[in-house]
């Protein structure tokens, strides 16, 4: 059928379903209750329609033009709008007519600057739509449902999604720079490889934080992205492997602020986020294997059970955490501070925490340090009762007024260290070194000595009750 031109006319109620109206033009026409079910629109023109209560369920705009349109409600169910360009269009909807695109195809479109705005008690039905690498950059989507929606390689830089729905949506690759993700439902959704830089997750009701359980941020780039007060336990952040070329990337949170959020076994196994603050965060049974959070602050985080195995802490702030049963093997810990930390049951084998702030910290007979290096460590006033510091490297530390009841000490080195008034009742150190060690006023009572080195060390005022030197 050849082109038809209807454009600047007022049509109601006609019918065109199943029609070949390919390359026609509606350009300025007023619409209103009119029928495009499984019609042929490709490259068709609506510029500057107004089309009220339409109905193009399963029509082909394939290329079509649509700038500057008005949708009043409508139905355009399953609509093909590959390539179409929806810049500027705006879309309202009422109670029983409801603007509805429920999966349709809105590859490679156009939706710069477009209104698909509702309110939460009427929302634009966007479900199952397909956004695959189209243009939404200052796209208003505000309290649109998007349930199963995806935003593959899309651009939604600028973009408002307040209110809008967002479970089990894909939005891999996405660039969200900039877009405002205020009170969003989010749920299973897939921001792998997306940018998400910048951008700030906030919830009008702090009582009912957003709940991110079992969201996937692989490889996402999060530098600087602000979500306090969110639950995200169970997401996933771990880095993103291509399964054709098997190029991997690593999730970026570097100076992202995650503060009292909830990452509850949260994998985030090789991130990078450095300088991140995560001050009260809860990573409970969290796996942060080879993470980098150097400089970060997890000021009074919950981190027990945790799994932090080759982490890199360094200089990290972590005033009062809770370490309980936390795995920290091989970490590097260096500079770091943990004043106070609960370290009860977590195990330190083979790290590193030279110059590391360890004052009034407490473990147990279960915190392990074997083979960990503690070299310039401060251990001031801290409570290590049966602690395992078998191997571990002391040189120049100071564990003045320390409680080391029953520690093991065996093949320690703690040359020029500083134990004044520490408490060493019943330990061991066999074959430790001391040598130039400070121990004045110690009290070694029946603590272990045999075969260790105390060259030069000064036991003035020490209790040496039943201790065995020889």
């Amino acid at each position: 059928m050849p082109a038809q031109n209807f454009d600047s006319q007022n049509l109601v109620g006609n019918d065109f379903s199943f029609q070949d109206l390919n390359d026609s033009s509606f350009f300025k026409t007023r619409l209103e209750n009119v029928l495009f079910t499984n019609t042929l629109l490709q490259r068709t023109n609506f510029g500057e329609a107004i089309l009220i209560n339409a109905s193009a369920s399963g029509a082909d705009l394939t290329d079509a033009r649509l700038n500057l349109a008005t949708f009043q409600g409508g139905i355009f169910d399953g609509a093909n709008f590959t390539r179409a360009d929806l810049s500027s269009i705006s879309t309202s909807s009422a109670p029983g007519n409801v603007f509805s695109a429920q999966n349709a195809n809105f590859t490679d479109a156009i939706l710069t600057s477009s209104n698909l705005s509702g309110e939460q008690s009427e929302r634009p039905n966007l479900a199952g739509a397909n956004f695959t690498r189209a243009n939404l950059s200052q796209a208003n989507l505000k309290a649109a449902n998007l349930t199963d929606a995806i935003f593959k390689d899309a651009n939604l830089q600028t973009a408002n999604l307040e209110g809008t729905v967002m479970v089990d949506v894909d939005a891999t690759g996405a660039d969200f720079r900039n877009s405002n993700f205020t009170d969003v439902i989010l749920s299973g959704t897939t921001f792998d490889l997306a940018n998400l830089s910048g951008v700030t997750v906030t919830d009008t009701t702090p009582l009912d934080p957003l709940n991110l359980s079992n969201t996937s941020f692989r490889g996402a780039n999060l530098t600087g992205f602000i979500a306090e007060d969110l639950n995200l336990s169970g997401a996933d952040f771990s880095a993103f492997v291509d399964s054709t070329t098997g190029i991997t990337t690593e999730t970026n949170l570097t100076n992202a602020n995650f503060a009292d959020s909830n990452l509850t076994g949260a994998n985030l196994t090789g991130i990078t986020a450095i300088n991140a603050f995560l001050e009260q965060i809860d990573l409970t049974n969290a796996t942060l294997v080879e993470a980098n959070l150097s400089g970060a602050n997890l000021n009074s985080a919950d981190l027990s059970g945790i799994n932090l195995t080759g982490a890199d802490l360094s200089g990290a702030i972590l005033t009062g955490v809770d370490l309980s049963g936390a795995d920290l093997s091989g970490a590097n810990l260096d500079g770091a501070n943990l004043n106070g930390a609960i370290l009860t049951g977590a195990e330190f084998d083979n790290a590193s925490l030279v110059g590391t702030n360890l004052k009034e910290a407490t473990g147990d007979n279960l915190t392990n340090f074997a083979g960990a290096n503690l070299s310039g460590a401060n251990l001031e006033v801290a409570s290590f009762i049966g602690t395992n510091f078998t191997n571990t490297d002391f040189f120049d530390p100071n564990l003045s007024d320390a409680n080391l009841n029953g520690a093991n000490l065996t093949n320690a080195i703690l040359n020029n260290a500083d134990l004044t008034e520490v408490t060493f009742v019943d330990g061991i150190a066999v074959n430790a070194s001391f040598v130039n060690t400070f121990l004045v006023d110690s009290n070694l009572t029946k603590a272990n000595f045999i075969g260790a080195d105390l060259t030069g060390a000064d036991l003035t005022g020490a209790i040496t009750v039943d201790t065995i030197f020889a």
